[in-house]
């Protein structure tokens, strides 16, 4: 009766993700706020209407066989038969531990994240060189594709270990102590990945100094003004991958600013500017710091919700297992905290819609307002943005809000014109 309560938990999770994609099915055909009207002409709203379609049909055959084979798995306790078919004790007798061979769980860990990485990989091409190539988005080469595939594999099976057998010397060292340790170690962790996020990105992308220019004088000024120190304004080739264009800003003290080659190749300078000061906006509120507080708060919830998991031995035995097992209670946990996730998400997009809002009418103050309209308005006919998504899957899905509703905002906020 667990195994199916659980299965059934899965299955909800999934038909959950297909009522919002019913949703916002719904809002297609309604007129369009009239402040993003001009966004699309004629011809980009049927190409969009198409991209839209082709994308959803894509997404909903990825989704309905990852989970197939998810229930497969569940179903016919394939995790359990992968974790004891070897005895590796008796090849390595010191790796024994009292819940398993320490050996059992790195070869689990290495067999259902090379699965994963499996699954993904034809969807991942198809996406890429078919759809984002048929509509004029991709420019990733082949080779790029594949180093990049290879490179993700590698760093979420490392991620992965260091995150399973953090939790299982906790939980074997200290008992249920262990959630508090655990807690303060993904803490932790977290904020190391916050920090350094852009030495990990280089891993997958170029970062060269914005040179010298008409540009960089217009963005150091507005650090100048407010007096915030600017560790380095970097350009990111993105166009190596994509035609779609960013900017972020990342780092605690000194920022760091990225802007995709994209957006400076192809956007004008004011418009450049404008979204610089948006993110600009970002470091100067400390959104980074603000939110972080929240995802810790999150983190905390699921990490005892993961010790309620390991203390109940029948939810991992029901899949096959003879005793607890760490790896399979990180599956458990996300086929039972969907809903719970679900208030999470609603609370964080909103507080991370609130924080676009703050960077946008900083922008808007410092007279930005018009050209971040006309940035915005660029930045999604240039992606085929959905301009009228369903307000609850905004509220739920959406860390920005919709185009309609940034326009009407930053007007609003807009510096008059002397």
């Amino acid at each position: 009766m667990l195994k199916i309560i659980l299965l059934i938990s899965y299955v909800l999770d999934n038909v959950f993700d297909f009522i919002l994609v019913k949703l916002n099915d719904s809002y297609v055909k309604k007129p369009l706020p009239e402040n993003v009207k001009d966004v699309y002409d004629e011809e980009k709203y049927n190409k969009w209407i198409n991209y839209r379609n082709e994308t959803k049909k894509f997404s909903a055959i990825h989704t309905l066989v990852s989970a197939f084979i998810t229930l497969i798995l569940l179903i016919f306790n394939i995790h359990a038969r992968v974790f004891y078919l070897f005895d590796f004790n008796s090849l390595i007798p010191i790796a024994k531990i009292p819940s398993g061979n320490i050996y059992n769980y790195i070869f689990l860990i290495l067999i259902f994240t090379l699965l994963s990485s499996l699954i993904s990989l034809p969807f991942d091409y198809y996406q890429n060189f078919v759809i984002e190539e048929k509509y004029g988005f991709n420019k990733t080469t082949k080779k790029t594709f594949v180093l990049d595939a290879l490179k993700s594999f590698i760093i979420g099976l490392i991620l992965s270990a260091i995150l399973f057998f953090a939790v299982m010397f906790f939980f074997e060292t200290i008992g249920n102590w262990g959630i508090v340790a655990t807690c303060a170690a993904v803490i932790l962790f977290n904020a190391f990945i916050a920090l350094f996020s852009l030495p990990i990105m280089r891993i997958f992308n170029k970062f060269t100094p914005l040179e010298e220019g008409e540009l960089r004088s217009k963005l150091s000024e507005l650090c100048e003004k407010y007096n915030v120190k600017i560790k380095e304004i970097y350009v990111m080739d993105a166009s190596k991958r994509t035609t779609r264009a960013n900017a972020f800003c990342t780092g605690i003290g000194k920022k760091t600013i990225s802007l995709d080659d994209n957006l400076v190749n192809n956007y004008s300078t004011d418009k450049i500017v404008a979204v610089f000061a948006h993110e600009f906006g970002h470091a100067k509120y400390k959104h980074m710091l603000k939110s972080i507080w929240f995802a810790f708060f999150r983190i905390i919830i699921l990490i005892v919700a993961l010790g309620v998991v390991l203390n109940i031995p029948a939810i991992c035995e029901a899949f096959g297992f003879e005793e607890v097992n760490y790896y399979f209670a990180f599956t458990v946990l996300t086929m039972i905290s969907w809903p719970v996730s679900r208030v999470f998400d609603l609370v964080s997009n909103k507080l991370s819609r609130t924080f676009e809002y703050q960077a946008d009418a900083f922008a808007a103050k410092e007279g930005y307002g018009e050209s971040l309209i006309g940035a915005l308005k660029q930045l999604s006919r240039d992606a085929l943005t959905n301009l009228n998504p369903h307000p609850f899957v905004v509220a739920l899905e959406h860390s920005h809000p919709t185009l309609s509703e940034r326009i009407t905002a930053i007007t609003s906020k807009e510096k008059p014109t002397e």
